[in-house]
């Protein structure tokens, strides 16, 4: 049981540290729509953290300012609360 408990707890520690890199691009520039923000349907901000749009389902939240951000994961959430100059510079905010 003790094993289980430890490896459990080391897939935990590596899932969590692992960091999505930028998808390469093959020398070809970005489009220029790519440069602004995106904004998902109904005026509603992505996550910040890992950009995915905008889901009815999401359950985490917080508010910056004046703007409300939905998160995918209570993981985005808590990565956006240690730097979150970072992630609304990111979404132009």
């Amino acid at each position: 049981m003790k094993y289980i408990f430890i490896t459990c707890s080391a897939l935990f520690l590596f899932a969590c540290a692992q960091k999505q890199a930028p998808a390469e691009n093959a020398g070809t520039p970005a489009p220029a729509a790519a440069e602004t923000p995106a904004v998902a349907a109904g005026n509603k901000l992505p996550d910040p953290v890992c950009e995915m749009p905008y889901d009815t389902s999401y359950k985490e939240w917080a508010v910056y300012k004046t703007d409300t951000l939905h998160f995918c994961s209570t993981t985005c959430k808590g990565v956006f609360e240690k730097a979150p100059e970072k992630y609304m510079a990111k979404l132009g905010k």
